[in-house]
């Protein structure tokens, strides 16, 4: 058949960025029924001619590494802020809300997304609960897996973050891998080197989105893994790893956002903000596209995405230029669903099921419930364990430090920028705290509560004083879960989450305001880090180094074992 035999839907013309190639060249591209069937440097007969001049015309991008549920919202929601930035696609673990509600929970969020033209694909969350040094609120076990797996949006297994059990043979995880065989298989093995990360890649992982150091992912890709360089609210690892994408051939990278907030979704964009980023931390634009579109494409086996060829899905985003890419139009399936950073959609009725609300379940705690005790010699001192955070970071360093002691109870020190970090387990209803003491807030006053506490989602608290963290706690359980300042006797700012505990049931628009607003109250109890509450979320992950806390209790994750708080004389340094 020749382009003479049919008449295109619509012809776009404009400079084309072939991700083949690797060309930049003025071309024409025809489009019919959703689907792509020319390009070429004459134009064909057309219902509609859509001239861009001198913008280019790029293949929409593909996200292959996002928890939808850190935006705070729904995928609908979600869809609305990320597609007008030039966002077709995106492959989503919804471990969070798995961790809470189970299978569920992951019916809820494909269901949700039915309701918009992004094209969301799911991986079935591998490691529910993460591990078993926490309490979550679901499992997903084998027979959950072989459920999931007929459903037709679901690509494989998603992050595999028990790799110790991987690395030593545990039938449980083994078996979950292997139930997915032929299927994509997703890793995360932050710091894995050497006989470790090939026993790891052994068993059937694919992938990383943890590596932090060039040499490390560096070591991963001459592995045969694919590389997924992270660029998200709190981790950025974009910088460092800028240094392995070689010009002209970025084999096996990718660019993923892994975690994004609903207010740095709106003013600083999704992946068109890592493509910004990307350029300027030196990589060629072109080697850039390629890591959002043809590259995920290729490795999620995504055959009519990720390029602007013919056969293609018609997904298409026009960009002024390819340094900050801000998309003039954005096109899913032929069909213009953005113009000028404007969603052109609309959604149906909401579908929010009686599963994924009512998810939070403690009795009322007294302040005396987040004493920390101490029963040692009556010293004015006693050394504990403390967790420090790194900023931009969701890894920690463990630290010994000193702390005053009153009444047998240990207390915060702000001088040292100490305060205490609390996780109440909220599924069961069990009453039990994991107390702990925390660096690196800046808090001087006040407290901060969140039921997103990756990954089994328990209340996570820090403040300095015991009556703040209660208070903050309390009203986390008033509201069916969310975000909470508080400062004294009064409540500064709060975002309820009443689905699971971690997404809003309203539009984008008021989440990022009201975390514009959170943030900001969070900064008035003196808090310094840019995005204090997705921080937060992080020091209850006890897959990631090196020291968290769950409402079990303190964990070296490198040790993958519980630790006591207070530090024997033998440890001290």
């Amino acid at each position: 058949m020749s382009s003479g035999d049919v008449k295109a839907d619509l012809l776009i013309h404009g400079s084309l960025v072939n991700v083949y190639s690797g060309c930049i060249s003025e071309s024409y591209i025809g489009v019919k029924d959703g689907r792509i069937i020319y390009v070429g440097k004459r134009p064909i007969s057309a219902q509609r001619d859509l001239d861009v001049g001198s913008k280019f015309i790029l293949p929409a991008y593909i996200d292959g590494h996002v928890h939808i549920e850190s935006s705070l919202v729904t995928p609908s929601q979600f869809a609305m802020a990320v597609i007008p930035r030039g966002t077709c696609c995106v492959v989503a673990d919804p471990h969070e809300i798995a961790n809470v509600c189970g299978v569920e929970g992951i019916k809820f969020m494909i269901e949700d997304s039915a309701r918009t033209p992004l094209k969301i694909y799911f991986m079935i969350p591998s490691c529910v609960p993460a591990t078993n040094l926490e309490t979550s609120g679901a499992k997903i076990g084998l027979e959950e897996i072989e459920e999931l797996k007929q459903i037709k949006q679901i690509l494989g297994l998603g992050e595999v973050m028990n790799f110790p059990g991987v690395i030593n043979s545990e039938e449980e995880i083994m078996a979950k891998i292997k139930s997915c065989e032929g299927m994509v298989i997703d890793g995360h093995a932050p710091g894995l080197r050497g006989e470790a990360l090939c026993a790891y890649i052994a068993a059937g992982i694919m992938s990383d989105h943890e590596s932090v150091t060039a040499e490390e992912a560096m070591e991963k890709l001459s592995l045969g893994m694919w590389v997924m360089i992270r660029e998200g609210s709190t981790a950025k690892n974009l910088s460092e790893l800028s240094r392995i994408v070689s010009k002209g051939c970025p084999e096996r990278v990718m660019l993923v956002t892994d975690d994004r907030h609903a207010d740095d979704l709106l003013t600083e964009g999704h992946l068109d903000y890592v493509l910004k980023r990307a350029v300027e931390e030196g990589i060629d634009p072109v080697d850039a596209v390629r890591m959002v579109t043809v590259k995920p494409a290729e490795y999620f086996g995504l055959r009519r995405l990720g390029a602007v060829s013919p056969g293609k899905s018609a997904n298409i985003v026009i960009v002024d230029d390819l340094k900050e890419f801000k998309a003039e139009m954005v096109l899913i399936d032929g069909e213009i669903v953005a113009k000028k950073g404007e969603y052109l959609g609309t959604l149906g009725k909401s579908i929010i099921k009686r599963a994924v609300e009512k998810t939070v379940h403690i009795d009322k705690l007294l302040p005396e419930d987040f004493k920390v005790s101490y029963c040692g010699p009556e010293d004015k001192q006693v050394e504990v364990m403390v967790i420090e955070v790194v900023p931009d970071q969701i890894f920690t360093e463990k630290i010994q430090c000193r702390l005053p002691v009153e009444n047998g109870e240990v207390l915060s020190d702000l001088e040292k920028d100490i305060v205490k970090i609390c996780v109440v387990e909220r599924h069961r209803g069990s009453r039990r705290i994991g107390k702990g003491f925390v660096k690196g807030f800046g808090l001087k006053k006040g407290a901060l509560a969140s039921t997103v506490a990756h990954d089994s989602h328990n209340i996570v608290a820090i403040g300095v004083s015991e009556d703040d963290i209660c208070r903050a706690v309390n009203r986390i359980e008033e509201i069916d879960g969310g975000l909470v300042a508080v400062s004294g006797e009064e409540i500064k700012c709060e975002l309820p989450l009443p689905i699971a505990g971690l997404m809003s049931d309203r539009g984008i628009g008021f989440v990022a305001e009201r975390m514009d607003e959170l943030n900001k109250s969070a900064s008035d109890l003196g808090c310094h880090l840019r995005s204090p509450f997705m921080a937060l979320s992080f020091l209850a992950l006890p897959v990631i180094p090196k020291l968290k806390i769950t409402d079990l209790g303190l964990v070296d994750v490198e040790k993958m074992k519980l630790i006591d708080l207070f530090v024997s004389p033998f440890d001290q340094k």
